[in-house]
């Protein structure tokens, strides 16, 4: 007998010890406030109260997996989708606490409103998406755009249409309340579906995109961008050829072409052939730039320098280069690709198609995070095209821009950075961060690419390879070996800072000669002899560049116009 209440006792315990560990966490209460409009879309505010009796790491309170704009408790929400459902992560709020917390969840459901198999318009609206635990109290209020006629029905993931008879649902104008009667398990779902007006939801209401559909061509374009990059214009970069000296025939104007495949560099054009002799760099005191011709450019230099020179002078020996007809030419100059058709096999892609593709990419980034800042059909199909276009636009200076790493303005390339700071933020907002920050990394990457031009011949790659090695040869060497080249050479810092200008390198270059004294600059006019520091001539140099680029900056405002009025429309 003995023996017997002893077993006894020993079940008892461990039933009430497994009991104890199954209740160990629970929903007290979920409530549920619905508001759906006329265009089908739906406004949630979910309150749940969960008690924890022990630690638990990981938890997450699942919504359906079209929620969008999740916050919770004020801030937005990491989320991720599983099992067709999407999970809300609550360890930052949660950690590893233990008892009661109150959450309060905002999310939006888009298109609620469905056709049935007998052609009737019904609102199906998911009130539980099935939490881990245990709710031991449910309330739900849901408001329409138009009085309720219909009776609501329900379903759930256990007991089926035969959770209606614990439902206990009241309707009054616009609103229908319910309460469930009994304790809901673990995993529940529960949804409710009403039959509805057309009156109450027009049937050409406006559909928001898709989300999931976004994100599909996303990846679709750029896998698209990747592999037409890889198939047609595939590039690695050229491993430098360390030389001290300019790849010889090209001036440092022609720099960007060796590099980039982009057009000349008027600018340092002018830098170049004031360095050789045939021009005169004058700089007034008030910043304005003259030009004087000193001679006539023969055959010995290339027909693009040639005709480039033309250009400039014509009939005149002295050119203002703080003009609009300076700004003009220094445009179209930046057009002309003289090393084009010697640079890139014959075979390779279109850099444009790929430019396009990888936009396109961003262009859909930008639809995304639209949808997620979105409440309502018209808001976001507003902000799709909104962010749509200005995502477009946006990728594709990015990446125009990126192509400016190695060149002397870096404007361009900060606007680029602070476009993608841009997005970064808006991402945040929209709970999206990682597609911000995918799409910023991802445009200034594809420029990167765009900044190799495309599948290059050997003799493309070898210029290349000149070019960077001696952007890494101004950039290392040492003040020793220039203490000796400037012993057999004195001019010899102002023979080479156009090509370190060309480089966006000079103000490195310049540190490199220490305390040196480098004489008076043989091609430009100051007024005044003097004898400077490299850093010193740096800084005059840059003055000169900002004075000649006076009109020229003003592309970069008509692109930032364009881009702002491409926003707009």
């Amino acid at each position: 007998m003995r023996r017997i209440l002893l077993i006894a006792t020993l079940v008892c315990i461990l039933c009430s010890l497994t009991l104890g560990v199954n209740a160990a966490t629970y929903a007290q209460s979920v409530s549920t406030y619905a508001s759906v409009s006329n265009d089908g879309t739906c406004q949630v505010t979910l309150t749940a109260t969960i008690h924890l009796d022990q630690q638990t790491e990981n938890l997450q309170f699942p919504l359906p997996e079209k929620a969008g704009n999740i916050t919770v408790n004020g801030a937005r929400a990491r989320s991720h989708v599983e099992n067709g459902l999407r999970q809300v992560n609550l360890s930052r709020i949660v950690g590893k606490a233990v008892g009661d917390f109150t959450l309060n969840f905002t999310y939006s459901l888009p298109n609620l409103i469905v056709t049935n198999e007998a052609g009737l318009l019904e609102l199906q609206l998911p009130l539980l998406a099935g939490f881990a635990y245990p709710v031991q109290a449910l309330e739900f209020s849901v408001t329409l755009p138009g009085a309720v006629e219909a009776k609501p029905a329900f379903s759930s993931g256990y007991h089926q249409a035969n959770i209606e008879k614990d439902i206990y649902t009241t309707t009054a104008g616009a609103t229908v309340t319910g309460t469930s009667q009994v304790e809901l398990k673990d995993h529940e779902t529960l949804a409710m579906t009403l039959l509805v007006s057309e009156e109450m939801f027009p049937q050409k209401r406006i559909t928001p995109p898709n989300f999931q559909t976004v994100n599909t061509l996303i990846t679709v374009f750029s896998l698209l961008a990747v592999a037409y990059w890889v198939i047609f214009l595939r590039n690695l970069p050229t491993w430098p050829a360390i030389r001290s000296t300019p790849p010889e025939g090209y001036n440092a104007g022609e720099l960007g072409s060796i590099l980039h495949l982009q057009g000349g560099n008027l600018n340092m054009m002018v830098f170049s052939w004031a360095e050789l002799g045939y021009v005169r760099i004058h700089l007034e005191p008030r910043g304005r730039v003259l030009l004087s011709r000193q001679m006539d450019m023969g055959n010995e230099r290339s027909a693009f320098e040639q005709r480039c020179f033309k250009l400039l002078f014509g009939r005149r020996d002295v050119v203002d280069a703080s003009t609009y007809r300076y700004g003009e030419l220094y445009q179209t100059i930046g057009k002309m690709k003289p090393n084009l058709a010697t640079f890139v096999h014959q075979k390779s892609g279109n850099t444009n198609l790929f430019h396009g593709l990888a936009a396109v990419a961003g262009l859909f980034c930008g639809v995304a995070i639209a949808i997620s800042l979105g409440s309502g059909a018209a808001l976001q199909w507003f902000l799709v095209v909104v962010l749509g276009i200005a995502a477009y636009f946006s990728s594709w200076y990015i990446q125009l821009w990126a192509i400016n790493l190695f060149v002397p303005d870096r404007k361009p390339l900060w606007i680029a950075l602070g476009l993608c700071g841009v997005w970064l933020i808006l991402g945040a907002v929209a709970g999206l961060f990682p597609l911000g920050l995918g799409m910023a990394l991802g445009q200034l990457f594809a420029g990167l690419l765009l900044a190799l031009g495309g599948r290059r011949t050997l003799a493309g790659r070898q210029a290349m390879g000149e070019a960077l090695g001696l952007r890494r040869y101004l950039k290392t060497v040492s003040n020793q070996q220039l203490r000796m080249i400037f012993q057999n050479n004195p001019e010899y810092f102002h023979h080479m800072a156009p090509y370190a200008i060309a480089l966006g390198v000079d103000s490195r270059f310049a540190r490199q000669f220490g305390k040196l004294a480098i004489g008076q600059c043989p091609y430009i006019v100051t007024g005044t002899d003097s004898t400077m520091r490299a850093k010193e001539w740096a800084k005059l140099m840059r003055r000169v560049m900002s004075g000649m680029n006076t009109k020229t900056q003003n592309s970069y405002r008509q692109q930032l116009i364009a881009l702002l009025r491409g926003f707009l429309r």
